[in-house]
Formats: C-alpha cells, sequence, structure tokens
C-alpha cells in the first residue's frame, strides 16, 4: 500500500470502470482526478497491476461531490470525504478494503481531521457500518448516486 502516483491513474480509471460503469455512477477520468487529496489517497499495487485504491479529499460535512463535475475549489474542512474505494474483483472478500479504510482513518487523525464522510452506494452500508460509520439520515445524497446512503465517522 502506497499513495497514488501519476503512474496509477490508468489503472485506477480501469478499475473504477469495472466496479461502477454498471451501476452508473463511472466519472469520467479527468473528473475522477480531481476527487483525491495526495497525502489521503492510497492504492494496492501488486506489480504494475493495481489490485484496489482509495480516493479521499477534504469536503464539507454534509456534502458530497458532483459526479458530472471536477472539482475547482479545494475545501478547507476538518471533514474529509472517502469519495471511492475499489479492490479488483479477483482480490475482493481478502479484507483489503478494510485495510485502505485502517490506513485511511489513521492518517486522517495524524492529520488532523475530525471525522470522515462518505456515500455508500446500493446495499453498501453494511460494510461501511462495520468500519464504524454510522448512516446521517439528515442528508439526502444527490440524485446521481442512485439508492446510496451519506454515513460519517468520527475520528
Amino acid at each position: 500500500m502506497r499513495r497514488v502516483a501519476d503512474r496509477d491513474w490508468p489503472g485506477i480509471v480501469a478499475l473504477e470502470a469495472r466496479t461502477y460503469a454498471a451501476k452508473g455512477v463511472s466519472e469520467d477520468p479527468d473528473v475522477l482526478r480531481t476527487r483525491m487529496n495526495p497525502a489521503t489517497s492510497y492504492v494496492l499495487a501488486d506489480g504494475p497491476e493495481i489490485a484496489g485504491y482509495l480516493l479521499a479529499l477534504p469536503y464539507p460535512d454534509r456534502r458530497s461531490p458532483d459526479l458530472a463535475h471536477p472539482e475547482t475549489t479545494r475545501h478547507v474542512s476538518s471533514n474529509l470525504h472517502l469519495h471511492d474505494l475499489a479492490i479488483a474483483p479477483g482480490r475482493r472478500r481478502a479484507g483489503l478494503g478494510a485495510r485502505l479504510v485502517r490506513r485511511l482513518l489513521t492518517e486522517a487523525a495524524t492529520q488532523g481531521y475530525t471525522s470522515v464522510s462518505l456515500v455508500a452506494l446500493g446495499e453498501a452500508a453494511g460494510f461501511w457500518q462495520s468500519q464504524g460509520f454510522r448512516p446521517r439520515p439528515d442528508v439526502t445524497p444527490p440524485a446521481a448516486y442512485g439508492p446510496a446512503t451519506y454515513l460519517t465517522r468520527r475520528l
């Protein structure tokens, strides 16, 4: 596991498309690149293959990125938004997602963030709850995410 480097983007983009295109929420590669903060975004690499990745960026609590538009503002926030987590199909159910989340939570606390938020697509809220995140019924994710739940975790 390491921080995202420029050389990782072709693999990240390919994994993102395999993970999210069928759900109708795959992002344009140039837009996706704006969803990461270099200090809080990671890849699991096995040689040249990207086995998984996590993209997170500072973002105001109770808000989430617009999937159709790039981020043009770098937010100053005590909240870190976990925008995307994907694990390669052949690597799922091996604890890699939880490993990426643990790394993010540790780094976020060290860097002074007080909370982490995310939008869980479809039935994924159960995984996030097992990682200590709690649903926020007072926050409705944008319609572009489809059936989704906004969750947060205090650090």
